[in-house]
């Protein structure tokens, strides 16, 4: 049977869409271009990063068992299609005929994440390793759930795969560090999605939290740019003197790390390149925007609460540096 018959390819928004069909057989690759939206597995994408911040996937994790309405808006939107428009106490986010969002699959390609094709014909996650690590570990979730990305490119035209990993680097789809900031080689990447495969960086989670206090992420997008920022402070600020289980000490992290991020002054953050000014950074501490973070619902809270949660059951996400 041909694919295109057989995975059903529309055209939506000058867009190829394979349909939800695709997801019941291994997936050919064949016919997909730059630029299509298609279905996958978490288990089929493979990580360009060896780190997370863990606070920020217990955020998601943590408000996911309380807001229902923020995890099916932000399904929707994992699959470009902007919001939820109905759901129920029997929706289940691992079914997508059980919601309905207010666009269809692939109408909104800005705000999905991307994968690019190795010469393997493997598919390597470029953006979203939080978001996916969220969908892995969260109730119905697993390497089974389904979501829909963007190829936003096709490299398998390259002749090999030490090939593709130097284009990889030299295109940005690719981050060789690991938790402090020190270089790595490609075969030190995770091989899959899941928190204990990768190191967690509580820089990158800062970073994270200090968006529109102190910087915010640069248009057009930068890969890995919280990273950059990352690196770009951690020689200027030891988090490990902060207390980053309670309230007190990631309020006081938080305002910290701010001010060391407006203190930036150079036209190479992280080994990019890029004045601080171009990668985001704010004239001046947004309070309005930091009080808010920490109120009572809101990421701190969330995260905080999640993070307590996880001690009383005696688990420990971590993988060892």
């Amino acid at each position: 049977m041909n694919n295109l018959i057989k995975f059903f390819i529309v055209t939506l928004g000058g867009l190829s869409l394979l349909s939800q069909a695709a997801f019941a057989d291994h997936h050919s690759l064949e016919n997909v271009k730059k630029g299509d939206v298609i279905p996958v597995t978490l288990k089929q994408l493979k990580p360009t990063q060896a780190s997370v911040g863990y606070d920020q996937i217990y955020y998601k994790l943590g408000r996911y068992q309380f807001d229902t309405e923020k995890l099916f808006d932000e399904m929707c939107e994992n699959n470009g299609q902007k919001a939820i428009s109905k759901f129920s106490r029997s929706s289940n986010p691992a079914d997508m005929s059980s919601y309905q969002c207010t666009d269809e699959i692939g109408a909104k390609p800005t705000d999905m994440k991307t994968v690019v094709i190795g010469p393997d014909n493997g598919l390597y996650l470029t953006d979203g390793h939080h978001t996916f690590n969220v969908l892995w570990h969260m109730e119905n979730g697993g390497p089974d759930f389904k979501v829909h990305v963007v190829v936003a490119d096709d490299y398998r035209h390259l002749s090999d795969m030490e090939a593709f990993w130097s284009q990889m680097k030299d295109d940005n789809n690719l981050l060789l560090l690991d938790d402090k900031f020190q270089p790595i080689e490609h075969n030190q990447l995770p091989t899959s999605l899941g928190l204990n495969n990768f190191y967690n960086n509580p820089y990158r989670a800062l970073m994270y939290y200090t968006r529109k206090i102190a910087w915010e992420k640069p248009k057009p997008a930068f890969n890995y740019v919280e990273f950059y920022w990352g690196k770009e402070i951690f020689d200027k600020i030891d988090l490990s003197k902060y207390d980053l289980n309670s309230e007190q000490g990631y309020k006081k992290a938080v305002e910290d790390t701010a001010q060391v991020i407006l203190s930036v002054d150079t036209n190479n953050v992280g080994g990019t390149m890029r004045s601080a000014e171009r990668l985001g950074q704010f004239k001046g501490f947004d309070k309005k925007e930091f009080e808010k973070l920490f109120r009572k619902n809101q990421k701190i809270d969330y995260m905080l609460r999640y993070k307590k949660q996880l001690n009383q059951q005696g688990i420990e996400h971590r993988k060892a540096s």
